[in-house]
């Protein structure tokens, strides 16, 4: 997955399983880092999506509660989700994202190496964000990660919710039904986590997709 196979001319993303663009080389094209490095063209700016839902366990553990009620989605950039066409970030569909820089965004991000990867991230707008930490992928695309996750709008999430290790699974590989892919530079997954918590009494599990691309590799 290159800038330039997700993402068209102008940064929004084609998404929906239409991938083909004219924004020229993307971050897993070493022409374009390369080149801006040696004094050419700058690299673009990170830019990725995310949707996320944040519910609670049962049986919870004593003393432990999910601060979000029941169940919670949120995404960034926020997305009608009932928008026809879908325009909701999953499995196979990714529409619009935020650029690094641009209306306050901050995404950054690295996904380094060539059949197996290391990765690590933000994409972070006003009361949201999602950061990934201590990321490994195996040949097979898939592997594990840290997980935490912001909303402040809601009442009760004022903090993050975090992974107590790098124990959630991150599922990036291609199969029916998905257009999961990563390479060096650039990253669409599915995650999840057993649970994300706040001492000293928060505790949720957490599932949701996220694209990083335009990152160092």
């Amino acid at each position: 997955m290159v800038a330039g196979s997700l993402i068209g001319c102008g940064g929004e993303a084609q998404g929906s399983k239409a991938y083909a663009g004219d924004g020229g080389a993307g971050a897993g094209e070493p022409g374009a880092s390369e080149g801006g490095r040696g004094g050419g063209p700058a690299p673009p700016p990170s830019q990725g999506a995310f949707w996320a839902n944040v519910k609670s366990v049962s049986p919870s553990p004593a003393g432990k509660t999910c601060p979000v009620g029941a169940s919670l989605s949120f995404d960034l950039p926020a997305v009608d989700p009932v928008s026809i066409p879908p325009r909701t970030l999953d499995a196979d569909t990714y529409v619009e994202n935020v650029v690094d820089g641009e209306d306050t965004a901050e995404v950054k991000c690295s996904v380094k190496g060539a059949s197996s990867f290391t990765l690590e991230g933000t994409i972070a707008r006003g009361t949201k964000s999602l950061a990934i930490s201590d990321g490994t992928l195996g040949a097979d695309r898939k592997g594990t990660a840290r997980v935490t996750l912001k909303d402040s709008e809601t009442p009760g999430f004022s903090g993050h919710l975090s992974a107590p290790a790098a124990n959630c699974t991150i599922d990036a590989a291609a199969g029916v039904g998905n257009n999961f892919q990563a390479q060096a530079g650039s990253i669409w997954a599915h995650f999840a986590c057993a649970s994300v918590e706040q001492a000293p009494s928060d505790y949720c599990q957490a599932q949701g997709y996220f694209v990083l691309e335009n990152c160092d590799y």
